[in-house]
């Protein structure tokens, strides 16, 4: 199994953004309330993809491919 490198995630509330870097190219990546409501869904064609910043609050994000082991990531937004 081919793993992700070290997955980072980066909160940029100047931009309303949230940087993910270091996903295979192909991974799906989910963004959940931590109550489980979908945020959104994004299919990564590069190493590096971003989500618009949601309101303050707890998320996850999950990001998973086919070859490789899913990596979870808790996110506090204040």
């Amino acid at each position: 199994m081919e793993e992700h490198k070290s997955v980072t995630v980066q909160v940029d509330k100047t931009a309303g953004k949230i940087y993910v870097g270091g996903v295979l190219p192909n991974a799906t990546l989910c963004l959940y309330h931590i109550r489980g409501k979908v945020i959104d869904v994004k299919q990564a064609k590069e190493e590096q993809i971003s989500f618009d910043l949601p309101c303050a609050g707890d998320y996850v994000l999950v990001v998973t491919h086919p070859l490789s082991t899913p990596v979870v990531k808790q996110l506090a937004i204040k």
